[in-house]
């Protein structure tokens, strides 16, 4: 089955949206308080060699995905058990990013609704939109970042006002022991989870340098969370925040412009549901993908409704109140270390070291002679 490719940008902000997904309306995890910009940094730094590994495995392998990738180079056997692996985390990822949704809409827009009932209408959008195929995400995200980028800026922009600056001092209060393990929140959630596109990197043009992909998403992505982290800590102050379980919501819902505009924080809502769609629909395009590969079948999309209402099923029973989703952020970076580094890690080391042996085998005088 032909995959459809998707342009250089779109590769790149489908990236950037999925990197803000839940992480928008949550907000970015920071056990540094004030200092929370510093690790934001730092867990920067520290997602390059990720993000490096991750274009030279799509280099490597151009126009495969990630599980024709793992059967390539660990084999049948040991590569069934890792792509069952990646589906069950590209299943979950959707089911916890379905929660979160299902959680901010229930406790601020809905509260007497049923979370199940808020949790199938976007489970059904999503499935429509990873069906209509990586292209229409593709497209999707090229709308969505520009109107998140400028709902970042414009909120920005108009509470600078309202903001106590000296909410950020003193600067390096946190120990760098609670510096370090913010770090590691952040780059599990949401750095990590980019590990899906390799899910998805048949979709990518083989023409496009995924290097340059892969940075200019993070050119993005790290100045908007610096903007959002440092607009909510000074609108907010530290003890909101920590008492706050959406601090970008309350934050920008307490911006007013004049006397004549106020409550913008339907602006916050959108871009939670734009980057979230998006978000959901590549982990279910991931998973349909993954099963495709594991039972040697053809056509993934059949299977993307049914990954969808397992995803739906899994999000109904994860958490039984908004406090227990955030208690599991504490456990997440833990759980998600596996799939996020050391499976593709140890996919890269055997792909350059057979890469290598072959290239020895190829250049020995017995090959040159033929």
């Amino acid at each position: 089955m032909a995959t459809e490719k998707i342009t250089f940008h779109q590769s790149a902000y489908s990236i950037v949206l999925f990197c803000f997904g839940s992480s928008v309306i949550i907000g970015i995890s920071s056990s540094a308080n004030q200092d929370g910009w510093i690790s934001i940094i730092l867990a920067t730094i520290c997602i390059i060699p990720v993000f490096l590994m991750h274009a030279r495995i799509i280099k490597l392998f151009p126009e495969k995905n990630y599980f024709e990738i793992i059967e390539t180079v660990l084999g049948k056997k040991i590569g069934k058990i890792i792509t069952a692996l990646m589906l069950w985390y590209s299943v979950h990822l959707a089911a916890l990013v379905l929660c979160n949704f299902g959680e901010f809409i229930q406790v601020f827009d809905m509260p007497e609704t049923p979370k199940l009932s808020i949790t199938i209408l976007m489970i059904l959008t999503t499935v429509y939109l990873a069906r209509s195929g990586m292209r229409s995400i593709g497209k999707w995200s090229v709308v969505g970042i520009c109107f998140l980028l400028f709902v970042v800026l414009f909120t920005f922009a108009t509470s600078v006002h309202q903001m106590h600056f000296e909410n950020l001092l003193p600067v390096m209060e946190a120990s760098p022991s609670q510096i370090l393990k913010s770090s590691f929140e952040i780059f599990t959630f949401p750095y990590g989870e980019s590990v899906i596109f390799l899910c998805v990197a048949d979709s990518f043009h083989k023409k496009d340098n995924p290097y340059r992909v892969f940075f200019l998403a993070l050119a993005i992505v790290l100045p908007v969370f610096l903007t959002v982290f440092i607009r909510n800590l000074a609108l907010l102050g530290l003890p909101m925040i920590n008492a706050s379980y959406f601090p970008s919501y309350i934050a920008v819902r307490i911006i007013e412009i004049g006397d004549f505009f106020a409550r913008i924080e339907s602006s916050i809502s959108s871009n939670f549901i734009l980057a979230g769609i998006v978000k959901i629909a590549i982990c279910l395009l991931a998973a349909s993908k993954g099963i495709v590969s594991l039972f040697g079948l053809q056509n993934n999309r059949v299977f993307i409704m049914p990954v969808g209402m397992l995803a739906l099923a899994l999000s109904s029973i994860l958490y039984t109140s908004t406090m227990e989703m955030f208690i599991f952020l504490d456990y997440y970076m833990y759980y998600a270390l596996p799939f996020q580094i050391i499976i593709p890690l140890g996919v890269w080391i055997v792909a350059e070291f057979k890469r290598r042996k072959k290239g020895q085998m190829i250049n020995t005088p017995e090959d040159a002679s033929l």
